[in-house]
């Protein structure tokens, strides 16, 4: 039993002495991330008249979404939805990062847009206490994406620089980037997991409550 704890206690220091390592060495294309999407939300909410043509036809989809059930409001499908969206974010960087950071600019002006269209309270009640955990998980996600590029770019331009066992040793002097990628990824899809929860059995539920009052 002790060696299993032992064991246990090991893991999990391993893990958040990675966590430390991917934050801290990659801080400046977290922050990346972040202007991305909080420059486009802002821009969507402060100015949505000069959005209409681009923005209308996204909200419209989104709600035809809802209504004819391809996104219902339970767990498991707003969990894949949000999943399949930190997926895109996290391989669409491989892409030279245009397919990461355009996805990181919609989402952004998206939700700005929509936020526009209605009482800023209400849109807070029904959004806040699962997006304050949802937003900065898609934000990670995009983050580990733009890691991966990093990784991939410094893989590359290693094997032209060694001369013998040029993929192996190229690997190896870059793993830490691509571990780091994965770490972001892991922490964003457990995010979404706890905000999806969060999202039916209390966001819901609250607003309801609190516009009924």
């Amino acid at each position: 039993m002790a060696d299993l704890m032992n064991e246990i206690k090991y893991y999990i220091d391993l893990i958040k002495k990675e966590i430390k390592i991917a934050f801290k060495d990659n801080s400046y294309l977290l922050l990346f991330s972040t202007l991305l999407f909080l420059i486009p939300m802002f821009l969507g909410y402060f100015f949505p008249q000069y959005l209409d043509s681009l923005m209308n036809p996204v909200v419209d989809t989104f709600r035809n979404r809802v209504e004819t059930g391809e996104i219902k409001l339970v767990t498991d499908s707003i969990f894949l939805n949000n999943f399949n969206v930190a997926i895109v974010l996290y391989f669409g960087a491989i892409f030279i990062g245009l397919l990461t950071a355009m996805i990181l600019i919609i989402n952004g002006m998206f939700i700005g847009y929509f936020a526009s269209s209605m009482n800023l309270g209400t849109f807070l009640l029904l959004t806040l206490p699962h997006g304050i955990i949802e937003l900065p998980a898609i934000i990670i996600a995009a983050c580990g994406g733009f890691v991966l590029l990093n990784f991939i770019i410094n893989f590359i331009i290693d094997i032209f620089k060694n001369q013998n066992n040029r993929i192996a040793i190229s690997f190896n002097d870059n793993l830490d980037k691509l571990v780091s990628s994965l770490v972001f990824l892991g922490i964003a899809i457990v995010l979404l997991a706890i905000a999806s929860f969060i999202e039916v059995y209390f966001t819901i539920g609250f607003a309801n409550f609190v516009m009924g009052l």
